[in-house]
């Protein structure tokens, strides 16, 4: 969710300077390279360096040395620089800070005291460049709702010339925002340029595989609003629909006995979407399928291009992408449905990766607790592969950071009795022994109340329903009911069972939005008696055939919408297909949606002229 870099070069404000100053300007203003100003600035007076420093970052941004700009803004003395400097400064700082996805600190860095004051006295560039990130940071944290009603706002005051990339972000925003959402913010709103907006990404919505289907609404809306931004300036994403359509599809999945269960559900998914987008009269492809058991990836790749394959979905499997990975490029798209591993520049072309990575919600539930303000962090996690993988990679953010494990709890799956296993990282069984070891020097009768530690903030857990249906009253038992738990979207397979989840509630998580009502225009309908882990294989083939359609134009120039598919919201992020998902809350055994709960409103407000 980068934010774009800015159509011309910020320019540095001179202050007062003495001739000897005048003079090393001089030789500056010759300089063309930004790392031959970089060398200047080393050794220039200190009553110039830091500006320097600035002017050759501002450089290195525009040169796209992206990292060389990074280090460069981390020798300047902030403090030190003129305020309109200042104002560069923190602006081209926070678009580093986009731009690597370091949404935590962006956080941090845009409440800063005085970035804050300065920003009211912006100019039209810098002006687009701070709602550009306003847009980024809270789509990052889930905060899309509460920007959207005042980001397009922005509008008003910019001249023709920057409406194109604000429009753009508008766009992206209303790409996150779940269709019922979206539907209820247009009944409410009395803003008819926001109305605009709101109906014009519902009717997309509804068309978003048809790409004929999806130019004629746009075109009836833009009979409806001739004057509206977006009919007059329209987004990007909305220009440039037409992209690579397949229309024979290979999908690579493992058919053999040990692995038959999970790939007919996968593609149970992909048949299921399939024939919804027929149904709707939407241009679909023919689609075969190869068992990768039965012959190495290397070799049935030649054969698939001798079949007519103009699109490979798969394989499923790590072991295959790995080889897959072998084939320096490829003559025609490539999804797989697994992430593999390669060096950034072994990357192959025409290749992207879509999975139901746990990584991506881990990323997610760190930015919530961050921005929560918590910091000592309980995880609890199952002793197998992706458990591990996934604590693990939460522990190694959380602790990049700044906070804190308190411990890290893995279970065997076949676990029974969590009681034993909790006591003691909540330090239940140390309280005990202090009332013993008191007992043994006082002469009298005491009560003895075992005591949990007080140093956690946060519980994060990893888990299918029915353990944590043993996990949370577990917690409640041994003194913990008042922590507040974060869990990945495992923990609910989209089914309301009110008796049984009143056990969990209170817990907070990332929700798919095929779990969660209305979100999609289209209903996703696995069967309700499948484990929730096979119900994930179905809603991953689901996608598939959408994200195939939506991410096989990756290879234009221009950047593809988010797409707001089954899983959550799904971006094109280096050749990943990332995904974000909504959140929601047990409460009484029911499940609802809940919004990020912890923006600052000084950050979603739009400075005005």
């Amino acid at each position: 969710m980068c934010s774009c870099a800015p159509s011309s070069p910020l320019k540095t404000v001179s202050d007062h300077e003495s001739k000897d100053e005048k003079s090393n300007l001089n030789k500056r203003k010759k300089l063309t390279s930004a790392h031959e100003l970089h060398e200047l600035a080393k050794i220039a007076d200190e009553t110039i360096q830091d500006r320097l420093f600035l002017e050759s970052a501002v450089l290195y941004e525009k040169e796209g040395e992206y990292f060389e700009c990074s280090e460069v803004l981390r020798k300047i003395n902030s403090a030190l620089l003129s305020d309109a400097n200042y104002l560069i400064y923190g602006l081209l700082k926070a678009e580093m800070l986009n731009r690597s996805h370091n949404f935590l600190a962006l956080n941090t860095w845009m409440s800063d005291a005085r970035l804050k004051s300065l920003v009211q006295s912006q100019t039209h560039e810098q002006r687009a460049t701070w709602i550009n990130l306003i847009i980024d940071m809270n789509i990052s944290i889930g905060n899309s709702e509460s920007v959207v009603q005042q980001s397009y706002k922005l509008t008003k005051s910019l001249p023709t010339n920057k409406l194109q990339e604000v429009n753009n972000k508008i766009w992206e925003l209303l790409n996150h925002i779940p269709l019922n959402r979206l539907i209820e913010l247009d009944e409410n709103t009395t803003e008819k340029n926001l109305s605009g907006w709101l109906q014009l990404a519902i009717e997309h919505r509804f068309v978003s595989n048809n790409n004929n289907s999806r130019s004629e609404k746009i075109i009836t809306w833009r009979d409806k609003w001739p004057r509206h931004p977006a009919a007059v300036i329209p987004p990007v994403q909305l220009t440039n629909m037409n992209g690579y359509e397949a229309k024979t599809i290979a999908l690579l999945l493992p058919m053999s006995s040990s692995h038959l269960t999970a790939s007919k559900t996968l593609l149970d998914g992909f048949l299921a979407a399939y024939y919804q987008a027929l149904g709707r009269g939407n241009n679909v492809p023919r689609v075969k399928i190869y068992d990768t058991t039965k012959l190495p990836v290397q070799k049935l790749y030649p054969i698939l291009l001798d079949d007519g394959v103009e699109m490979i979905i798969g394989p499923a499997r790590n072991e295959n992408v790995q080889n897959l990975l072998k084939i320096p490029n490829f003559t025609v798209p490539v999804m797989t449905l697994h992430r593999g591993e390669f060096k950034v520049d072994e990357k192959p072309k025409n290749f992207f990766q879509f999975g139901l990575s746990a990584l991506d919600e881990m990323d997610q539930i760190a930015q919530r607790a961050w921005l929560s303000g918590k910091k000592n962090v309980l995880t609890i996690a199952p002793e197998t592969g992706w458990g591990s993988r996934a604590s693990d990679h939460f522990e190694k953010k959380w602790l990049e950071e700044g906070g804190v494990i308190t411990n890290s709890v893995r279970y065997s799956p076949q676990v029974k009795d969590f009681i034993t296993i909790l006591k003691k990282p909540l330090n239940i069984d140390a309280s005990d022994e202090r009332g013993l070891e008191l007992l043994r020097y006082v002469n009298s009768r005491l009560k003895l109340n075992s005591r949990r530690r007080q140093d956690i903030d946060l519980v994060v857990i990893v888990s299918f329903p029915s353990i944590a249906r043993q996990i949370k009253p577990s917690l409640d038992f041994l003194y913990a009911a008042d922590l507040p738990i974060y869990a990945t979207s495992h923990i609910y397979n989209g089914t309301q069972q009110i008796s049984l989840d009143n056990d969990l509630s209170g817990i907070e998580f990332c929700a798919m939005p095929w779990t969660l009502a209305n979100q999609l225009p289209s209903r996703v309908s696995p069967n309700k008696e499948m484990h929730t882990a096979l119900k994930h294989f179905y809603v991953l083939g689901y996608d598939a055939f959408s994200v195939s359609k939506h991410f096989a134009k990756s290879q234009q120039k221009y950047r593809p919408n988010p797409l707001f598919a089954a899983t959550g919201v799904l971006d094109l992020i280096d050749d990943k297909v990332k995904r974000k998902t909504g959140w929601a809350k047990f409460k009484n055994g029911k499940v609802t949606p809940i919004n990020f709960p912890y923006g600052s409103n000084e950050l979603t407000s739009v400075p005005t002229e």
